[in-house]
């Protein structure tokens, strides 16, 4: 999904009422001036940054700067959303024009700039790719996130961890990778992830639960680059493949290992005995005789009885890393386009 974008947007228009920025010289002469960003909120109480950029010659800006989080500003969260930046850079550029329209009506090149964008044509600055990858549980997530810290790295160094998120390059000016827990952000106190009541209790929580969530940041130098400036150089197919390789760039020769969901709802004192008793061991030889059937009296309340041995199949707990991250991204739930939870 797209995440966050800072896109400019080609509309001449009287600049918007946000006010100025000046520097000025110790003489007292005025070095430059700048329109302030002007903060547009929606009804979701979610916001993108708008600025007036550009002049005319007759006091009349030529373009609008957009920054923000785009599938947070029209759905009011961003657990999951469109790959589609022209639509929701439009879907965006109509919501501001609709809740500053006594401002900006009149002008007659509305409906021109809306055709332009609905073909891509305006300055992409930078752009948020995120995917969600589901390994079970949040003890899972954790651990894959700690094998991350660990052992991966890119060609500029070792991943680093801030706050619960570990980053693979994080100080760079060019691009930069982000992986983290996504329920605990909306789970979180602050405001700034928290979702809005409204959103709350309607299925986003239990939908994110056991995901990780990886996100791909290409910046301005990265995207000139590449020749990746204009809206219509990103299509679906082509965002799908820039995440795929810029992940590509990541050293993740390690594993992680998943957490049973089982073992979760086992007491501590039996979980190593049923650990071992899945391995397929005969813990009638491991274990003291009054350990062994304290264990077994435990387990069968939980519908395990460990007298018996295991001959299935036992499948190792300890995966890749990189097969997580080349496995398909969860997608899009039916039940977000009925409830109304995605802009599209």
């Amino acid at each position: 999904m797209i995440d966050w974008s800072r896109s400019e947007i080609p509309f001449q228009h009287a600049p918007l009422p946000a006010g100025m920025l000046m520097a000025m010289e110790p003489d007292g002469s005025v070095e430059w001036v700048s329109p302030k960003r002007l903060e547009c909120r929606s009804s979701h109480e979610t916001s993108i940054m708008v600025k007036s950029a550009g002049g005319d010659g007759h006091g009349f800006a030529t373009s609008l700067l957009m920054d923000g989080n785009l599938a947070k500003f029209l759905q009011g969260h961003n657990v999951f959303g469109s790959r589609d930046l022209k639509k929701l850079t439009l879907l965006a550029f109509q919501k501001f024009f609709e809740l500053y329209f006594e401002h900006l009506h009149g002008w007659s090149n509305y409906e021109l700039t809306c055709a332009r964008i609905a073909k891509g044509d305006f300055k992409v600055n930078m752009l948020d790719i995120n995917n969600l990858y589901d390994v079970g549980n949040d003890h899972s997530v954790e651990s894959f996130l700690h094998a991350i810290e660990m052992k991966a790295r890119s060609r500029t160094g070792r991943a680093i961890r801030d706050k619960g998120s570990v980053y693979v390059q994080k100080h760079s000016r060019r691009w930069a990778i982000k992986f983290y827990n996504k329920l605990r952000e909306i789970l979180a106190r602050g405001k700034s992830h928290k979702l809005p009541e409204h959103l709350q209790g309607v299925g986003l929580e239990d939908y994110v639960r056991g995901k990780v969530r990886a996100e791909l940041r290409l910046m301005s130098l990265e995207l000139k680059d590449m020749g990746m400036t204009h809206g219509y150089h990103f299509t679906e197919q082509a965002i799908a493949h820039l995440f795929d390789k810029y992940m590509g760039r990541i050293e993740m020769n390690t594993q992680f290992q998943l957490i049973d969901e089982a073992m979760l709802k086992l007491p501590r004192s039996v979980q190593s005995t049923y650990q071992l008793w899945k391995q397929g061991f005969c813990l009638k030889d491991m274990l003291p005789k009054n350990t062994f059937y304290r264990h077994r009296k435990v387990l069968l309340e939980h519908g395990i009885d460990i007298t018996l041995m295991r001959d299935d199949k036992v499948e190792s707990n300890v995966v890749p890393i990189i097969r997580v991250l080349e496995a398909t991204p969860v997608a899009v739930p039916g039940w977000a386009y009925e409830k109304g939870l995605i802009a599209c």
